[in-house]
Parts: C-alpha cells; structure tokens; sequence
C-alpha cells in the first residue's frame, strides 16, 4: 500500500472514531430528545411554583390542598405530563414547604437546574414565607 492511501485511511479512521466518541459522550438524538422531555417537565414545576405561591397568598396564607384552577388565580401552567399525561404530584411537607413531583427520564441530567431538586424522587423542594396574621 503507498503511503499517500495509508495517511487516507488513517484519518479516515481517526475522523469515524471521533464521531463514534462524540456520539458516547453526547448520547446522540435519543438521548437529546429525552433531555429535551425532562427539561419541559421541569419548567412545568417551576411554573407551577407560580400557581401554589399565588394560591397561598391569596387564598388564606396557607399552602393550597391541589393545584386545582381557583378564580383568584389564573395560570396556564400543565398540571400533567405532555408526553405521558400523568399528572404532576404536589405534597405539602409542613406549614412552609411543599413539593413537585414528576417522573423523569433521566433526573441526575437536572440536579444542577436548581439546589432544591432531589433526582432520586424527581422532586423539586420549595419553601415559602406565610404570614398566619394576614
């Protein structure tokens, strides 16, 4: 073989292995797609903190008991999942915390979009400052 077609090939081979590398490393179009899903969840519960810290300021000073749609709050913030159609879970902790909850794909992907995500539960934590005397 001249050496002209060795270095051809070489890089040849140099170039599919380095697309093949990228592909391990990036996860290709599947996982591209499922971090897209996950990411759509997730902005559904960062919306949805909007709905229960509205509920709660204006229906009582006490977190709400859902996410139910109220007259004094009005958000069109998805209460279920667009891809399975499983709703979003909501728990109140205590008097000042709750939590969202949904099913992720791949949750570990999410834990540096906020502090207070837990990946193992797929749980977002938040905490809110009610006043009891108003």
């Amino acid at each position: 073989m001249r050496p002209d077609r060795i270095a051809v090939w070489g890089v040849s081979v140099l170039g599919i292995g380095l697309v093949a590398l990228a592909l391990v490393q990036v996860g290709g179009p599947q996982a591209g797609r499922m971090e897209a899903r996950d990411a759509a969840r997730f902005d559904d519960l960062l919306a949805l903190t909007s709905v229960v810290t509205c509920k709660a300021t204006t229906e009582g000073n006490v977190l709400p008991e859902d996410l139910s749609a109220s007259t004094s709050c009005y958000y069109d913030a998805r209460r279920e999942d667009p891809y399975t159609g499983a709703p979003y879970r909501y728990e109140v902790v205590d008097r000042e915390e709750y939590r969202l909850c949904a099913d992720f794909e791949d949750a570990a992907r999410l834990s540096r979009r906020a502090g207070s995500f837990d990946p193992e539960t797929g749980c977002l934590y938040q905490q809110i400052s009610l006043d009891p005397a108003q």
